[in-house]
């Protein structure tokens, strides 16, 4: 008896990952209110000890990222979404654009709590 490698040993089909019916048994009353960490990173470079070394007031260091590209948004570690820098009200400001997978933020935020 040959067996397709590509076949469940057990004939039925996996069921694709759906976050909602996933994440539908969890209670998101308790998370409501905890404060999580939200970062921004504007730009990533790599620099030597020398170079750092040389940094004075007025340095320019090139984060190497087109101006008005977006920005990926973090929510306690976990990628949330991309976003758009802005000023808002005199301070820097994040519109996101895109949300990438909240379920999956939401639901690693669940595993912190416990």
């Amino acid at each position: 008896m040959s067996k397709n490698k590509n076949q469940n040993p057990y004939g039925e089909k996996p069921a694709a990952y759906n976050p909602q019916k996933e994440l539908s048994w969890m209670n998101y009353g308790g998370l409501l209110d905890m404060e999580v960490e939200f970062v921004s990173i504007l730009g990533e470079t790599e620099l030597t000890v020398r170079d750092v070394l040389k940094l004075a007031k007025g340095s320019l260091i090139d984060l190497k990222k087109p101006a008005g590209e977006s920005v990926e948004s973090y929510v306690n570690g976990r990628i949330l979404g991309k976003g758009e820098v802005m000023v808002y009200e005199k301070n820097l400001a994040i519109r996101i654009n895109e949300i990438l997978d909240s379920s999956a933020v939401l639901y690693h935020l669940s595993k912190e709590k416990l």
